[in-house]
């Protein structure tokens, strides 16, 4: 068996830039999912855990928000996120982000290959890293990022007596293993 790796075509890129964009926007569906049925109440209340939902959801948005702002540089900066208060307190403010968010990754039209470099603190007492990497990659990563952010707030809202839906904050792997085992 040959395990050389293929040269992707450019039909093939663009079908994994698709599968990559619509990942996220579903991603964005569960999190609009979530802003629209909690009451505001329950999306600000701070938790135990010294966060809110919407803190969480905040943290989402502006994620998403540095790799979009990154591409038109060429670099993102996850350390550079607005951190605002506004998303964590409104989830109107937050829906009009996140639809924001879906518009803009629906017409994206980048070079989902083409470099990047990533910037991040990965310990409060190192310097800020940078790697290289690129468009896709940190689609696939914002997915990963999301889905667990979102099994956080599922917790934090099935406490606070909101249960959500059983998919939302599920890895799709998961998703795909409980589908799929046999019976």
């Amino acid at each position: 068996m040959d395990s050389s790796p293929t040269v992707p075509t450019e039909g093939s890129l663009k079908k994994r830039r698709d599968i990559l964009r619509t990942a996220c926007c579903q991603c964005l569906d569960q999190c609009l999912e979530v802003v629209q049925e909690l009451p505001e109440e329950a999306y600000r209340r701070e938790q135990s855990t010294g966060s809110s939902i919407g803190t969480h959801m905040r943290h989402i948005i502006e994620r998403i928000s540095c790799v979009l702002e990154g591409l038109t540089v060429g670099r993102v900066d996850y350390d550079r996120r607005d951190r605002n208060i506004t998303l964590e307190i409104s989830p109107d403010a937050a829906t009009l982000a996140l639809r924001g968010i879906q518009r803009t990754l629906l017409i994206l039209d980048v070079d989902s290959g083409a470099s990047l470099e990533v910037a991040e603190s990965v310990h409060a007492e190192s310097p800020v890293v940078a790697v290289p990497s690129s468009l896709d990659r940190e689609l696939m990563s914002l997915v990963s990022h999301t889905v667990h952010h979102l099994a956080i707030i599922s917790l934090l809202s099935t406490s606070a007596g909101y249960p959500l839906a059983i998919e939302i904050g599920k890895a799709p792997s998961t998703l795909l293993y409980e589908r799929n085992r046999p019976q």
